[in-house]
């Protein structure tokens, strides 16, 4: 199984992708650590300001789709945030799905 920590409520997939993230209209551009269906995990080179708002944008690696969600920040340690998806459409979480299961197939075979 994919699950990392048993008390979460979505399995996180490690995820490393150069991703923009949009904060009050301030893009900045940092990695993704891992996703969830319930939220994503960033790393950035530069502070994150708080905001009133935030979105990321990225390309899903495997399933090189265009990914686009906005967020809510949830916690930070050091440069490392995790944020909690606010509005993920449709299209996005079939999006995710389709990573979630194209990183399944991957891990086991490695």
């Amino acid at each position: 199984s994919v699950r990392y920590a048993v008390e979460r409520k979505f399995a996180r997939y490690t995820l490393d992708a150069r991703a923009k993230l949009t904060v009050d209209g301030q893009e900045i551009t940092l990695r993704t650590l891992d996703i969830s269906e319930g939220g994503i995990g960033l790393v950035s080179p530069v502070e994150i300001p708080d905001g009133k708002s935030y979105a990321v944008e990225f390309v899903l690696p495997a399933v090189h789709g265009l990914f686009r969600a906005e967020l809510e920040a949830q916690n930070r340690s050091g440069f490392r945030y995790g944020f909690q998806f606010v509005a993920l459409d449709e299209s996005n979480a079939a999006l995710l799905r389709k990573y979630e299961r194209r990183w399944g197939i991957l891990s086991k075979e490695n």
